[in-house]
């Protein structure tokens, strides 16, 4: 284990076909080449990073699998009473890499979702049952991590304002933005930033406030620390982004400085976040649905894979190895410092 404790970290956006999951799987994959045992948790109950990392064959095969469990068998006994989460649920293994393993999603994981709203309200008038039902994720995540020497929980969730998104927010502890460059990106960063400053001030000042002597393992931290951006799927012409990406590329750090990294920011990290992206990631077309197919990071994807091949293929394969190994050197640099 390369850190001293495990890191959870979740890529997220409220909008939607920003590149989210493909984005956070591709640098789960590089974190886990360079020797950080790293765990993909699906939160999503579309189940697309599950799809994703295990390829569409395997997918189908295992998708009703009685043996490989799923995050609801984490949590059946909180959702249907009687019991805690299940610490024997086993990650499984993920092809892309050794250090890389995987907690499948599942559709039913709404149901989760449909009882949190009572347990929010009862958290926040102190009751310990509230704890124990809104910290669930949270819990798992931490004894996984102590039991399996795990450095880096990647995290994937809807696009959702929902309930479900927000206890997962205030359970996690670092959170990074992909975006793409357009207008409707641009106004979600206020979106973003509004909304989760709303969440984190009442948990702090209702559930946090009010829990006394209630354990800390089932109090959610509810601070999660805003790494940076990423500009996601620009068009390139002439080896640099088109120029109406240009545009709104040149408008987002300042939404980024006064909506994300003023409000979830701290210390030395607040210019640093909005400044300079973490990474800015091409197009590169019909790519990702191949990797999506195959279960494979886009730089590990064999040229010959992609119908018609070209050399331009080749390149962007090279070009996404380069890309993916920046951003994640950039990512891993700050949760080694904070």
């Amino acid at each position: 284990m390369k850190f001293t404790r495990s890191k959870k970290l979740i890529f997220v956006n409220n909008k939607g076909g920003v590149g989210k999951t493909t984005l956070a799987f591709n640098c789960a994959v590089s974190f886990a080449k360079n020797g950080y045992k790293t765990a993909l948790i699906d939160l999503d109950p579309q189940c697309n990073l599950t799809r994703l990392a295990m390829g569409e064959n395997f997918y189908e095969k295992s998708l009703f699998s009685d043996t490989e469990k799923t995050i609801y068998d984490v949590l059946r006994g909180v959702i249907e009473g009687g019991g805690d989460v299940n610490l024997n649920v086993k990650f499984l293994p993920v092809k892309s890499s050794p250090n890389l393993s995987l907690l499948k999603g599942d559709i039913k994981l709404s149901l989760y979702e449909s009882i949190l709203m009572t347990a929010y309200g009862l958290a926040a008038a102190g009751q310990r049952l509230g704890y124990f039902q809104t910290s669930a994720i949270d819990r798992f995540l931490r004894e996984k991590g102590l039991s399996e020497q795990i450095d880096v929980f990647m995290i994937d969730t809807s696009p959702s304002l929902g309930i479900l998104n927000e206890m997962i927010l205030l359970g996690t502890d670092y959170f990074v933005v992909p975006m793409v460059p357009d207008a409707f990106s641009v106004q979600g960063i206020e979106n973003l930033g509004v909304v989760y400053e709303r969440w984190k001030a009442q948990w702090r000042n209702t559930a946090k406030a009010l829990s006394g002597e209630t354990e800390t393992k089932f109090v959610l931290a509810g601070d999660p620390l805003f790494v940076g951006y990423i500009v996601n799927a620009y068009n390139v012409y002439g080896k640099q982004p088109i120029a109406d990406h240009r545009t709104w590329m040149e408008k987002i750090p300042e939404r980024v400085r006064k909506f994300l990294s003023e409000k979830h920011c701290r210390n030395g990290l607040v210019e640093q976040s909005w400044k300079i992206p973490l990474q800015i990631i091409q197009d590169y077309g019909r790519i990702p649905a191949k990797c999506q197919e195959l279960g494979v990071a886009i730089f590990d994807l064999d040229p010959a894979m992609v119908a018609e091949h070209q050399q331009g293929t080749k390149d962007n394969i090279e070009k996404s190895r380069e890309e993916f190994t920046n951003l994640s050197a950039n990512i891993l640099k700050i949760l080694s410092e904070y």
